[in-house]
């Protein structure tokens, strides 16, 4: 990644990133987070990926997280003859579950319960809200809807009734499945798609925590139900994902951008990692450079507060992956150089739960005051760099580990860069380690400022306990010319 990129990008995987070579080119390209979609894909497609990403990021020296995006409980139509039907405005139609094939009028639906969750009246839409249909009556299991918007509807397409509890678990069998894979091949994250409750983040918590309990959760919010539930979701979850595909059919399109804001308002708040996604660079799916329209959707997303960015058909299917991913690097450059939107003394001072807390607070204030180059957190879990992102310090942000898991799950978080360490049985090895690495790595210049946290005593991996400030100076050090 650029040195200076504050927010973290992530890339979703599929044919335009299926080799070594693309993979590379795209990390190269400024590629934080690599996102494996279980929508698609075999397990043999996706350990591939797995294999290649840990090798690229081993040759480049660059920590690369892994986040498995599973696919929740998503209601689908089942298939055509001719493998799509036209639906005519005011053409009346039947939603039949379980029915394996559909025809011009009857539409097979996957989920067997549709009835339950539906009344005369309920708003049902198809592939992503392009079509749009209203029950009119419900009879047995079939359902009778008349057509309000029309078009083409093709195999196994979406379907989402907005403001419907629907009678459905939040993980499926097939997402229990890919979720035994994923964590057997260490994931960094997993997103729990179609999250409604806290419940639902409990739920995936207590599987991880007794098979991989490093691996962290995002909570993708794409559901009207989450919005009711939100403070609790973020609580709860390690990050969140603002998945506006879904949400847009789900809260209507006009609503989304003053959403998008909130939740990545209360994200910031309370101190969690949030990703935008969807669509930020679609038009780069065939062509060479964005709209107007999505430089300054990314540029606002990242003045709103993301952690991350994603990019899901432009580096999937799209013609040019890297390409997509240098541009949006760039435009994040540019904003980052051109707006302060650090937190001030005023953002950072508050309410603190413990030592941890506190002592991020105090650091990022430390920074503020000695005009700090850099905070440095020595870390084996590195939970205080997520919390010294959250304070937005101006001062460059680095995690020190000997752990490189710790530092592939730091990949996702805002402005946080990594330091790998070898062993260390004192503050002061360890100190000398990543002074040297940071003077080589030209971050930081002899007489700086850095403040440093950890935990105290240093060799029983204390959790973080102190803060210290030091100044960058005659250890001796050869800095290569």
């Amino acid at each position: 990644m650029k040195l200076h990129r504050r927010v973290k990008i992530v890339a979703t995987v599929g044919p335009s990133l299926s080799t070594k070579e693309s993979l590379k080119l795209a990390i190269e390209a400024g590629l934080n987070v690599v996102r494996l979609n279980f929508s698609h894909g075999s397990h043999d497609d996706h350990l591939k990926t797995i294999n290649w990403v840990r090798e690229i990021s081993k040759e480049l020296s660059l920590p690369i997280a892994l986040l498995q995006d599973l696919q929740g409980p998503k209601i689908r139509v089942t298939k055509f003859k001719e493998g799509a039907i036209f639906l005519s405005q005011g053409q009346e139609v039947f939603l039949i579950p379980g029915l394996a094939q559909g025809s011009d009028h009857e539409i097979g639906v996957d989920f067997l319960r549709l009835g339950e969750a539906v009344k005369p009246g309920s708003k049902v839409l198809l592939d992503d809200g392009l079509l749009e249909l209203v029950v009119t009556e419900i009879k047995g299991d079939c359902i009778h809807c008349q057509v309000i918007g029309g078009g083409q509807l093709k195999d196994r397409k979406g379907i989402n009734i907005p403001g419907a509890s629907l009678p459905i678990e939040c993980l499926t069998e097939k997402d229990l499945k890919d979720l035994e894979f994923g964590l057997s091949q260490n994931v960094d994250y997993v997103a729990l798609s179609f999250v409604r409750r806290g419940d639902d983040i409990e739920k995936l918590r207590e599987i991880i925590d007794q098979k991989k309990p490093e691996t962290r959760i995002i909570a993708k919010i794409e559901m009207l139900e989450a919005l009711d539930n939100l403070p609790t979701i973020i609580e709860l979850a390690d990050g969140v994902m603002v998945a506006r595909g879904d949400l847009a059919v789900e809260v209507g399109q006009e609503r989304l951008p003053s959403i998008q804001k909130q939740l990545i308002k209360l994200c910031n708040h309370m101190g969690k990692p949030v990703i935008t996604a969807t669509q930020m660079l679609e038009s780069m799916v065939t062509k060479l450079s964005p709209t107007r329209a999505e430089i300054t959707d990314v540029a606002n997303a990242v003045l709103d507060g993301s952690d991350a960015l994603m990019l899901s058909a432009e580096t999937a299917s799209g013609k040019h992956p890297a390409r997509c991913i240098k541009v949006m690097s760039d435009i994040i450059d540019e904003v980052e150089k051109s707006i302060d939107y650090y937190h001030t003394e005023e953002d950072i001072a508050g309410n603190f739960m413990g030592f941890a807390d506190s002592i991020s607070a105090a650091a990022c204030l430390s920074a503020r005051k000695l005009n700090a180059s850099a905070i440095v957190c020595l870390s084996t879990s590195g939970k205080t760099a997520v919390r010294i992102s959250a304070y937005r310090p101006k001062a460059h942000i680095f995690s020190a580990s000997e752990i490189a898991d710790t530092l592939n799950r730091l990949s996702l978080v805002w402005g946080v860069r990594t330091l790998k360490i070898s062993p260390y049985q004192d503050s002061e090895e360890a100190f000398k380690q990543i002074e040297e690495l940071m003077l080589q790595a030209g971050v930081v210049k002899p007489g700086d400022t850095v403040i440093f946290t950890l935990g105290m005593p240093v060799k029983s991996k204390a959790k973080t306990n102190s803060l210290r400030i030091m100044s960058i100076s005659d250890r001796g050090i050869s800095v290569p010319s």
